[in-house]
């Protein structure tokens, strides 16, 4: 079985794949942009600098994010050290443009043109990679301003560490207030992938969310339909019990708790006697019908925490939290008898029906069969009521025997 955490991990890498790719164009095409106009400013000389410089810098840099494009999208996943690759790729290249077309005196722009691939870097990948990167800047900035003074450039180190400390501060406060990010857009992936498979058991927090910003209002957006996701994908709609997926998810999370509290839970699989006569005399309209009002009576007789399903044509199924193997017989009985002496009414005539019912039972403890094992057992306690001649109950004790 595939690990949730290793399963949100895949999906991630899978985004950034997809998030790197489309941006590979995007930097190129700037890139190309800024280059050609530097050069342009270089050819009339408006701009210090030899061209080819900026174009070894350009065609470097459109070669590596090229070349990184083309290896994610074959692997179809970007961990890590794809994005660190890109990020440190586009510093560079405005380092080394920076070099080849500005004096010393105008070194500052590094710390201007660093800022947008910072707040890219932070809107996509999240604070720990936009702080890494910001580290680098700092670094890579100082380390040049240190050369350039010791090549006789006219360069102050209290001015440049005050420059410095002023981009620190200001990108800081942008990775500190925007840090959540990444964060909370993929708590908002794993939600909807949740509500892929049908779980809606979590909300999303909006109380987190110090600063609220549009990912709120998608979050506070889906905590609004959220029920009613839940209500079209986990119930039948002709009946209003919960069909086959929602049943299935409750099974499976009402034994996990049972394990935890050492409690017992039953299950009862129920299916209406000679269904299939009811729809060739009276028509699949009128066994809607008899659908509709056996789910209603099964409804009505459970108790809060129990839930009743559809799971078939004519197949119900009841869960029982906290009911050992002689609660879960008993509420199988009234079941028949409230089915039994129930007057359904088709076209003016009274409609006679009966169930077949089977109970199986986990007890709480670490040797209790799953949630496949615990359908299965039932389903073989209801074919055993089945072949005793339909309108009982048989709860399943490892020889089909009746209990009481």
């Amino acid at each position: 079985m595939t690990h949730p955490a290793r399963t949100d991990a895949q999906a991630l890498q899978r985004a950034n794949a997809l998030i790197l790719q489309w941006q590979a164009r995007v930097r190129i095409g700037v890139a190309l942009v800024a280059g050609g106009t530097a050069i342009l400013l270089q050819y009339f000389d408006l701009l210090q600098g030899r061209p080819i410089s900026l174009l070894v810098a350009m065609a470097g840099y459109v070669a590596v994010i090229g070349g990184l494009a083309v290896t994610i999208q074959h692997r179809g996943v970007a961990g890590n050290l794809e994005i660190g690759a890109t990020v440190v790729a586009d510093l560079l290249f405005i380092f080394v443009s920076t070099l080849a077309s500005s004096s010393p005196e105008y070194f500052e722009r590094i710390l201007i043109l660093a800022f947008f691939v910072l707040h890219m870097t932070e809107s996509y990948f999240g604070r720990e990679h936009a702080s890494v990167a910001l580290l680098v800047v700092i670094m890579g900035y100082l380390g040049m301003v240190g050369v350039g003074i010791e090549r006789g450039a006219q360069l102050l180190w209290p001015q440049e560490f005050w420059s410095v400390t002023l981009f620190a501060i200001a990108a800081g406060v942008f990775i500190f207030q925007y840090g959540g990010f990444q964060r909370r857009l993929q708590n908002l992936v794993t939600l909807f992938h949740n509500a892929e498979e049908g779980d809606f058991n979590t909300a999303y927090d909006v109380s987190a969310d110090l600063y609220p910003d549009a990912i709120t209002s998608v979050g506070q957006a889906y905590n609004r339909v959220r029920t009613q996701l839940a209500s079209m994908v986990l119930s039948d709609p002709l009946t209003a019990c919960l069909n086959r997926r929602g049943f299935d998810q409750a099974v499976t999370r009402e034994i996990a708790r049972s394990a935890r509290a050492g409690s017992e839970l039953s299950l009862i699989s129920i299916d209406i006697d000679h269904f299939k006569s009811v729809n060739d005399t009276y028509g699949h309209l009128a066994g809607d019908v008899i659908l509709r009002e056996v789910g209603a009576l099964f409804v009505q007789t459970a108790r809060g925490a129990d839930m009743v399903a559809r799971t078939g044509g004519e197949e119900f199924s009841v869960l029982l939290p906290d009911t050992n193997a002689l609660g879960g017989y008993k509420a199988a009985l009234r079941m028949c008898e409230l089915v039994r002496t129930h007057r359904f009414m088709l076209n003016g005539k009274r409609v006679q029906l009966t169930v077949s019912i089977g109970v199986a039972t986990a007890s709480g403890t670490d040797d209790d069969p799953g949630a496949l094992s615990l359908k299965q057992r039932a389903d073989e306690a209801l074919y055993a009521a089945k072949r005793g001649g339909r309108d009982r109950a048989r709860a399943w004790n490892g020889e089909l025997a009746s209990v009481g």
